[in-house]
């Protein structure tokens, strides 16, 4: 007579729990169904109790709080960070010094540069008005030429 299998404590349409044997079956077809089951169920999530107030009642009588403490506290934190902002304040005034010092050396640098560029552009450009020139008393040497030959064929 075959057992009955065994009753799982989660219910019984439910698997066996991971060890137990269920008649007739291969022990790692059970635990390999265990485990699947595992990665499949989740935990339930926790519910927040909500009776209508938001916090539990505070205690009848409040201690006495030291205002003077906190405000010496927060006068001498207050201090502290005007400190650390005066020491960022020089550190960032050393640095745009640097900046300034090394962006007024590359314009003069860059200024010189495009001077120079022009320079260099008007010479160009006088040299090939001069050679234009040269080229139109050229032509009007040759054509003065030309017309006291033409002149000479007519008259003779």
């Amino acid at each position: 007579m075959a057992s009955p299998s065994p009753r799982s404590p989660n219910g019984e349409d439910r698997l066996p729990v991971y060890g137990t044997k269920v008649a007739g079956k291969d022990d790692t077809a059970v635990l390999d169904i265990e485990k699947n089951r595992r990665t499949r169920t989740k935990t339930p999530e926790p519910v927040e109790q909500r009776n209508g107030t938001a916090t539990p009642n505070p205690p009848a009588v409040l201690a006495p709080f030291d205002w003077d403490d906190f405000e010496v506290r927060y006068e001498k934190a207050l201090a502290e960070a005007e400190g650390q902002e005066r020491e960022v304040l020089k550190e960032a005034e050393g640095l745009f010094r640097y900046f300034e010092a090394w962006s007024s050396a590359a314009s003069a640098h860059d200024d010189k540069r495009a001077v120079k560029r022009l320079q260099t552009r008007q010479r160009y450009i006088n040299i090939s008005e001069q050679r234009m020139a040269q080229k139109q008393q050229h032509y009007d040497e040759v054509m003065r030429a030309f017309e006291s030959a033409l002149a000479l064929l007519r008259s003779t």
